[in-house]
């Protein structure tokens, strides 16, 4: 009788154990975003998608390039001084930030973009390795936030989705 009494008081002090170290370890909420309600969104200036269909053919340290320019009056050299410029690429349904460089079978293809002056963005598209051909139907905006809201603002720049409903942005 004493073994079964042992056995199970073991038995429950380890499952107790094992609770209490996968509810300290494996079993951990994530955390929603915070509201942004304590930031002045007003200050931050969001892009309607806009397509991308003047491309002009260009070469970048050698290598073949087509770049698109882009009237975005809102673009001024104040505000890009005193904000970081975020821009996102649609190309079919897949959104992603710029820079990042896409790999298919046959290319390796490089996207970035770059505000030679004010009022404009020029997206960039390189071919780094392969056949360079233009990809389907393409769509940039952008979000361009204060410095001083950058660093307080609870949200992943880098995951569109996250941005998406922070900024309330319609696609």
């Amino acid at each position: 009788m004493k073994r079964i009494y042992h056995f199970g008081v073991l038995s429950l002090t380890v499952v107790i154990f094992l609770g209490w170290i996968l509810n300290c370890t494996g079993l951990k909420e994530t955390q929603p975003v915070a509201p942004l309600a304590n930031f002045n969104n007003l200050n931050i200036i969001t892009s309607e998608w806009a397509p991308a269909d003047q491309w002009v053919a260009t070469s970048v340290f050698g290598l073949p390039a087509r770049a698109c320019e882009m009237n975005q009056i809102r673009l001024t050299n104040s505000l890009l001084e005193q904000g970081q410029l975020y821009v996102y690429s649609k190309i079919g349904e897949n959104v992603r930030p710029l820079p990042f460089t896409m790999n298919t079978s046959s290319a390796e293809i490089r996207y970035d973009y770059t505000v030679p002056k004010s009022s404009m963005l020029r997206i960039v598209t390189i071919g780094l390795k392969g056949k360079f051909t233009p990809a389907e139907e393409q769509k940039y905006r952008y979000v361009l936030i204060p410095n001083s809201l950058v660093k307080k603002l609870p949200v992943n720049m880098g995951n569109y989705e996250e941005v998406k409903w922070a900024f309330n942005l319609k696609d």
